[in-house]
């Protein structure tokens, strides 16, 4: 049962859980979960931090923009996220990628980080 111990119970998702486990396979080791607070006040979680670089990682499902208030509410999300001082660089992926692509996620991410 030791795969039991990289399961994340913060996780929002089986997709974000995966995201983790190949961004650790490949050397990175991302904070999750991460609380900010926007200069107005919003508090925000955000899937995966890397604190050093600044790098906001996001893990987007469709279930999560089905509607267009819905979309509408992420937007302004990751406008206000984007005012952060913490906050240097964000990059998103769809499960998609994920599930389909994560070679290519993964390559992505590391860019980021230099």
């Amino acid at each position: 049962m030791q795969w039991l111990a990289l399961a994340d119970p913060g996780s929002g998702s089986p997709v974000e859980t995966l995201a983790r486990l190949r961004m650790r396979d490949a050397g990175s080791a991302p904070e999750t979960q991460v609380r900010f607070v926007t200069p107005g006040g919003r508090t925000v979680y955000v899937d995966f931090f890397f604190r050093g670089s600044g790098l906001v990682v996001e893990i987007e499902g469709y279930a999560w923009h089905g509607s267009r208030a819905q979309h509408q509410r992420d937007t302004a999300r990751y406008n206000e996220l984007a005012d952060c001082p913490e906050v240097r660089k964000m990059l998103r992926f769809t499960a998609a990628d994920v599930l389909y692509r994560p070679g290519a996620m993964v390559r992505r991410v590391q860019a980021a980080l230099g």
